[in-house]
């Protein structure tokens, strides 16, 4: 049963990024409904979603072991990155492409 990783990963996601549920479940490719089921243990994710939730796990933990405090970890996911393209990390994680930020901040030492 995977839900005890979505759950964790969901609300980690949503404290630390001060993120709602809509934004977690249009990174993950979701629709709210869905992604409270995961929340409240009812339904399981698939394949799919999982391996996206997989990558949103690898993206927290990389921005957490790369900032010095969690308001450093919120500027940088709202600011502009000129390595992204000058785009914010949040678009980039709105967008679902959650594989771009996991190898940019595996790159880094640090924020």
């Amino acid at each position: 049963m995977v839900t005890g990783i979505s759950r964790g990963t969901i609300a980690r996601a949503l404290e630390l990024l001060d993120l709602d549920t809509a934004d977690v479940a249009k990174a993950v490719g979701c629709t709210t409904g869905t992604l409270n089921r995961w929340r409240r243990g009812v339904q399981d994710p698939s394949g799919r979603y999982l391996e996206q939730l997989e990558l949103l796990d690898d993206f927290l933990h990389q921005l957490v072991s790369k900032s010095r405090t969690s308001q450093s970890a919120i500027t940088w996911f709202d600011g502009r990155v000129p390595a992204l393209g000058n785009h914010r990390p949040r678009e980039i994680f709105l967008s679902g492409n959650l594989a771009h930020l996991v190898v940019y901040l595996r790159r880094l030492e640090r924020l």
